[in-house]
């Protein structure tokens, strides 16, 4: 049994991608270890998982740092440096065997000090995507670096070719999200586009709303962030009484992504998205940017579309709409289950420590 602790600062602050895989792959990385979870929000009670929630101030994050946060001297930046920080002394009396730090910059720095001190080992799972992130994650030369799609992979390697490189994708909990969930009840017009989405601009909410808007179907937003009053203005101005935006907690989501037909995410870059697979699990088709990650996702889900050229993203969002893809997206699905997805990391973490 070997001792693994993650350093996930916005745990307990927001519900997205990398929190999500924090609490799947800890739940069920912890019937063989010993799972220990810091995170700056509130402790949520899990089996046998112990967490340590250290006082930063954490509030959702936001995408625009400007020139700042490129050099990591942002307010955040910051408060997840204290945070890093406060951390050190349990890591080091705890003696952890590895080290899994998922908010970058600073904490990956201090880990990988801390990590050569000490004699654990460092992980790095690339949720910040191909850029300058997952760059600086790739500079501190971790033990092992997993990345979440083979074109990930391939950028990687290239960046670093001495590190350790595995190809480890993101998962869905399929008990949670399967086409048998209720569909909750909402007062918007059939068929209905589905998009879940924090709302900051690299994942470009607006063309969706003007190629749904285009599209002649209803749009339901799921997502919060500092662009949801612009736009909320621009979905109503545009769509009337066809747009609505929740913001329902994580437990009630399966019953929103089953009221749709499709499900859209045009961001401009993703380095993975764990909303595709929900969607996918939950039946429904895909629309999405075309590039070689997203490709690797959904497969023959769906489409993938430019979202510029708006005419084209709202024809394919109708041509999702009208096709009948029996249960291609559930199938796709299965592929990326966290039960199959924990059991790579459990493997992984066995060559780490042995």
């Amino acid at each position: 049994m070997s001792k693994i602790a993650f350093l996930s600062f916005y745990s307990g602050v927001v519900e997205r991608g990398v929190e999500t895989f924090v609490y799947e792959i800890a739940k069920r990385l912890n019937a063989k270890h010993q799972i220990t979870i810091f995170q700056a929000g509130r402790t949520i009670r899990l089996p046998k998982i112990r967490t340590y929630q250290i006082s930063a101030m954490a509030k959702m994050p936001r995408s625009t740092k400007g020139i700042l946060g490129k050099l990591c001297l942002d307010l955040q930046s910051l408060k997840i440096l204290i945070f890093t920080a406060k951390s050190i002394p349990k890591l080091i009396t705890s003696k952890y065997d590895v080290v899994i730090p998922l908010n970058g910059g600073w904490q990956t720095l201090v880990c990988r000090i801390l990590s050569k001190l000490i004699g654990t080992k460092m992980l790095i799972s690339g949720h910040a995507g191909i850029g300058l992130d997952d760059t600086i994650n790739l500079f501190f030369r971790p033990d092992t670096f997993v990345a979440l799609t083979n074109a990930q992979a391939s950028w990687a390697k290239r960046i670093v070719p001495e590190v350790n490189i595995k190809v480890i994708p993101n998962g869905v909990d399929l008990a949670s999200f399967n086409p048998k969930v209720r569909p909750a009840a909402i007062e918007l017009t059939k068929p209905i586009v589905v998009c879940a989405s924090a709302l900051v601009p690299y994942k470009r909410i607006d063309l969706t709303i003007r190629a749904v808007s285009k599209s002649g179907m209803s749009l339901l937003l799921l997502g919060d962030g500092e662009l949801k009053g612009f736009l909320d203005s621009l979905g109503k101005r545009l769509l009337g009484k066809r747009y609505l935006r929740l913001n329902p907690p994580y437990k009630n989501m399966p019953s929103y992504y089953r009221t749709g037909s499709i499900f859209t995410l045009a961001s401009e870059t993703e380095a993975f998205g764990i909303s595709y697979l929900e969607a996918m699990a939950s039946n429904l088709p895909i629309v999405t940017t075309n590039d070689h990650s997203r490709a690797e996702i959904i497969g023959n889900a769906g489409i993938l579309t430019e979202p510029q050229n708006i005419d084209l993203y709202a024809k394919d969002l109708q041509i999702a709409a009208k096709t009948n893809y029996h249960n291609i997206p559930y199938d796709q699905a299965l592929k990326f289950s966290w039960n199959k997805i924990a059991g790579s990391y459990l493997k992984l973490i066995r060559e780490l420590t042995r």
